[in-house]
C-alpha cells in the first residue's frame, strides 16, 4: 500500500473513530439497557401475574389440600417478590450515592 494512502486512512480513522464511538454509545447502549429492562420487567410481571392467579384460586378452591398448596405457593412467591424489591432498592440506593 502506498505510504500517502496509508497516512490518509490513518487520518480519516483518527477523526472518525471518536464519532463512531459516540454514535454507538448514544444509540446501541441505550437500546441494550432498554432490552435488559424489558426482559427483567417481563419476568417480574409474570411473577406478579402468577401470584394474582394463585390468590384468586385460593378463594374459589374447595379442596383444602389444593387451597393450602396455593396459600404456601403464594407465600413463597410474595417472599421472593419482597427479596427482589429489597435488592433492587438497595442497589438503586448504592448507585445513587455515587451520582
Amino acid at each position: 500500500m502506498n505510504e500517502s494512502l496509508l497516512n490518509i486512512i490513518k487520518t480519516i480513522l483518527t477523526l472518525a473513530v471518536p464519532y463512531i464511538k459516540e454514535l454507538i454509545e448514544s444509540k446501541v447502549v441505550p437500546i441494550l439497557k432498554r432490552k435488559a429492562y424489558e426482559k427483567a420487567n417481563a419476568r417480574i410481571d409474570k411473577l406478579i401475574e402468577d401470584l394474582a392467579q394463585n390468590a384468586s384460586k385460593i378463594h374459589s378452591e374447595t379442596n383444602e389440600v389444593k387451597k393450602n398448596a396455593y396459600i404456601e405457593g403464594s407465600k413463597l412467591g410474595l417472599a421472593t417478590l419482597r427479596v427482589l424489591a429489597e435488592k433492587l432498592i438497595k442497589a438503586a440506593d448504592e448507585i445513587e450515592k455515587v451520582l
